[in-house]
């Protein structure tokens, strides 16, 4: 697998979409359409514009802040959907105010000091950005196998490499934890194949080797709700290639962000979901729900509980 690609506009999709669905072409004309050039950024009155990825995270936080923002500071949102170097790149460029699923470890990034997942990202842009807040998180990710399978170390890999036909199963390439992963292969000269794809291949990849007692290896992240749903933990990483401390996803805007939008500014230096409320949202999107009816459902349920409370005061 090729190191983070650095990639152009051309990618960007505006709309809503479901997270088995990850559009790729098309943006430049739906940007052009909507008037978001950079002369439209000091117009406070247009839409804020609030991109994600397509993983099931990334959906849940983004459509839970862009209701809570929309029903309390009297902004317009509008999700934007692309692949996190080009979320970079349009927040560098101007065509996308804010992202939630900034991937990095420890909290450094509060402090400019960025490390693993999308450093290389931030780094590139980080005159035009502020990091505001923790979106969400401590979480860890890694190499990980069904609780029946018989190793328990990254270092046993290659003994073993008969028996994981399919390689290693990744999510999409441009993500942190992919680029985690293939540092890992690097590290301890892996025989297994680093097979990229998207969240859900994953999953389905390993529900298929789970019900026929199959080996399989993959690449995952702690809170997606498959951790909860089969047996299965991740295998030791002696030279913590995969994770030195734990990730954290982090709150990211333009410069002039709080100058535009400085409501929805202030909300995003407290808005932090818990990692199980999370969760939630993220298994009901994964059922089939669309992602602004599991925010809705999850913010309705969570009135009066003092989380939303605080956010938004």
């Amino acid at each position: 697998m090729s190191k983070l690609h650095w990639a152009t506009d051309h990618h960007l999709q505006l709309g809503m979409t479901s997270r088995r669905t990850f559009l790729k072409a098309g943006g430049a004309a739906a940007l052009a359409a909507g008037g978001l050039a950079r002369g439209a950024l000091a117009d406070a009155s247009r839409p804020i514009v609030y991109a994600y990825a397509n993983w099931s995270d990334a959906l849940a936080i983004t459509y839970v802040g862009k209701k809570l923002i929309e029903d309390n500071f009297g902004y317009k949102v509008q999700p934007l959907q692309g692949e996190a170097a080009v979320i970079y790149a349009s927040l560098q460029s101007g065509k996308v105010d804010c992202y939630s699923v900034g991937y990095m470890q420890g909290m450094g990034p509060l402090k400019g000091e960025y490390k693993g997942g999308q450093a290389e990202y931030v780094e590139r842009v980080k005159d035009s950005i502020e990091i505001v807040g923790v979106a969400e998180g401590p979480m860890t990710q890694g190499l990980a196998v069904p609780e029946y399978v018989t190793i328990d170390s990254i270092d046993q890999l290659n003994d073993n490499a008969d028996k994981f036909k399919g390689g290693i199963i990744g999510i999409d390439a441009g993500s942190g934890l992919m680029h985690a992963a293939d540092d890992t292969v690097k590290a301890y000269d892996l025989k297994l194949k680093l097979v990229p794809g998207s969240e859900a291949a994953m999953e389905a990849a390993f529900q298929r080797a789970y019900t026929r007692k199959e080996w399989i290896v993959v690449t995952t992240w702690e809170p997606l709700p498959m951790w909860t749903q089969y047996k299965m933990r991740y295998l030791k990483d002696p030279k913590k290639t995969m994770m030195e401390e734990p990730f954290n996803c982090f709150h990211i805007v333009r410069n002039d962000f709080k100058t535009n939008f400085p409501k929805a500014h202030d909300f995003f230096k407290k808005f932090h979901i818990p990692n199980n409320e999370e969760a939630r949202i993220m298994a009901w999107i994964d059922k089939g729900m669309k992602p602004e009816d599991a925010a809705a459902k999850w913010i309705d349920e969570s009135k009066g509980k003092g989380l939303i409370e605080e956010w938004i005061a």
